[in-house]
């Protein structure tokens, strides 16, 4: 399993000890199918995996996956890793939700590099085998857990709803890889 690095460990230090158990987890899961993901992606791929929550310690605009994108472009990230985290695990459909311009995701868009739809998919299969506090979890478990924890109607609750095909066709794409 790959280690944690200092740099990361202290951009997940505002985290909750859950989110930041979550994000290390996330990371590790990332870090141990690597290999299925083109070579010059793999770093910046468990990077972005350790790193997709950073947002929720570091707020500005109040939307984690580009606050967390914007934090680390900001201290000197690949783009690639930007834009992992920028769209995370259907960030697009929350931001909607939110009322959120999609302009908002035009700074981390990416074109023209082979692979990274994979980084993508594995990125939300890691984020979604991983519990609240880092547990190993299916993605049933995983979906099931967060529409419980936020209310019917909330901005979570509603994101998740509308984005779970779009979510399970990602791991699936991402299962088939392995």
């Amino acid at each position: 399993m790959a280690t944690v690095n200092d740099a990361v460990i202290a951009l997940l230090e505002p985290l909750t000890e859950s989110r930041r158990a979550h994000s290390i987890a996330v990371g590790q899961r990332m870090a141990s199918v690597a290999e299925h993901l083109p070579a010059e992606l793999r770093a910046d791929a468990v990077t972005a995996a350790y790193l997709h929550d950073v947002g929720y310690g570091h707020r500005n605009l109040g939307f984690h996956p580009i606050d967390g994108a914007r934090l680390l472009r900001s201290l000197g990230y690949s783009d690639v890793v930007c834009h992992v985290v920028a769209f995370h695990t259907a960030a697009e459909v929350e931001a909607s939700v939110r009322g959120l311009d999609a302009g908002v995701f035009e700074e981390f868009a990416l074109d023209g590099i082979a692979g990274l739809d994979m980084v993508d998919d594995f990125m939300w299969w890691a984020d979604l085998h991983t519990g609240p506090n880092g547990e190993d979890f299916t993605v049933d478990q995983r979906l099931s857990e967060i529409l419980r924890r936020y209310e019917p109607g909330s901005i979570v609750h509603t994101a998740i709803t509308k984005a779970e095909p779009r979510l399970r066709r990602a791991v699936q794409r991402a299962s088939g890889s392995m």
